[in-house]
């Protein structure tokens, strides 16, 4: 997970770079010369990065719906606001958070995925396992994208739903001006959590690029 995510450390600050040197950092503190590296989302992002700036270390990437690119202010600002403002204090259940956020994130699948991050804690309540605080302090830097990063020759493929909004000729153009041979991939019918709404056709279409692409 990235920092401030899942089992990973919280740290008070979440600039991309650093998200891309805690891969680094980690991969050498296991001992791992060189890797594939499949990231979601933000860890999408960050997989970019590391593409770019630390080539001799990836054989191959996989970037699932997220591109390269600076997004304008929108769902994620709206999320983190939607999640700081329940009050997990008074939730008896799961469900009911699940509906109180429904005007507000109207993807179930979404909803869902988001909410594997409430966790209940033992003799009673709820508490967040991301750093919520933190994430919605740097909203902005998580929705940009450096400027002046080095092209990637990195074997790459960009992964996308079909249902979902991040996928837009634009991006695409961005996208092949940082990665000299990107292949893009949809995956019908899946939405922004494309492994969780289509997990059988996405990871066939890992599994078969990563045959061919990933073998260390």
């Amino acid at each position: 997970d990235c920092r401030n995510h899942g089992a990973s450390p919280w740290y008070d600050t979440m600039y991309l770079p650093e998200l891309a040197d805690d891969v680094v950092t980690f991969a050498r503190e296991q001992g791992i010369d060189k890797f594939n590296i499949v990231g979601h989302s933000l860890g999408g992002k960050q997989a970019c990065l590391v593409c770019a700036h630390h080539p001799t270390l990836v054989q191959s990437a996989v970037i699932v719906d997220m591109f390269p690119v600076t997004f304008s202010a929108g769902l994620l600002d709206e999320t983190c606001t939607a999640l700081l403002l329940l009050d997990i204090d008074k939730l008896k259940t799961r469900k009911q958070a699940f509906e109180l956020l429904a005007n507000q994130i109207q993807s179930e699948s979404e909803r869902n995925f988001i909410l594997s991050n409430l966790l209940q804690v033992k003799g009673g309540g709820w508490r967040w396992r991301c750093n919520l605080d933190i994430i919605s302090r740097f909203t902005e830097e998580i929705r940009g994208f450096p400027d002046n990063v080095p092209e990637s020759s990195i074997k790459s493929l960009f992964v996308y739903g079909g249902a979902s909004d991040y996928m837009t000729p634009e991006r695409v153009t961005r996208t092949r001006e940082l990665f000299s041979d990107p292949h893009f991939q949809e995956i019908e019918g899946a939405g922004h959590i494309v492994h969780l709404d289509k997990p059988e056709e996405f990871y066939a279409v890992m599994r078969n690029f990563l045959e061919v692409n990933g073998k260390l």
